[in-house]
C-alpha cells in the first residue's frame, strides 16, 4: 500500500484548487480516497499503472472518478501522469473536469499537484 497526498500549489489565503488523498494497493493499481476540487469533497477510485511493470510502459499514470454524494450530484473525473522517478512521488501533472447535476456547468482544471 502506498498513500498520495499531493495539493495544488496554494493561493495567498492557503487555500488550494485540489487536495488528493488516496490510498493505493501496490499489487493491482487500485486507487481509492478523496479528491478535493473547490472546497468540494469528492469519494473516488480509479486504477494506476506503474512505468516498467509491463514492457513499453515508459511513464506512470492514473486514471479516477467519483462523486460529492449529495442529492444534485456532481461528478469529477482526472486523469494524470506521475513523477515517480526516484522511486518516491515527487508530482502529478492532472487534467481535471467537473460537471454538475445542479446547474448544468462543466469546469476543467490542469496543473501540477505537489506532496503536502
Amino acid at each position: 500500500m502506498s498513500t498520495w497526498n499531493m495539493g495544488s500549489e496554494p493561493h495567498s489565503d492557503g487555500s488550494r484548487d485540489v487536495i488528493m488523498a488516496f490510498q493505493n494497493n501496490d499489487a493491482n493499481g487500485q486507487v481509492a480516497g478523496t479528491l478535493t476540487f473547490k472546497n468540494t469533497a469528492y469519494s473516488v477510485d480509479g486504477n494506476w499503472a506503474a512505468a516498467g511493470s509491463v514492457t513499453g510502459r515508459n511513464y506512470s499514470a492514473f486514471a479516477l472518478w467519483g462523486s460529492d454524494n449529495q442529492g444534485a450530484t456532481q461528478y469529477v473525473a482526472a486523469t494524470g501522469t506521475l513523477d515517480d522517478s526516484s522511486g518516491s512521488l515527487k508530482a502529478i501533472q492532472l487534467n481535471l473536469i467537473r460537471v454538475s447535476t445542479g446547474d448544468d456547468r462543466q469546469f476543467g482544471w490542469d496543473g501540477v499537484l505537489l506532496p503536502m
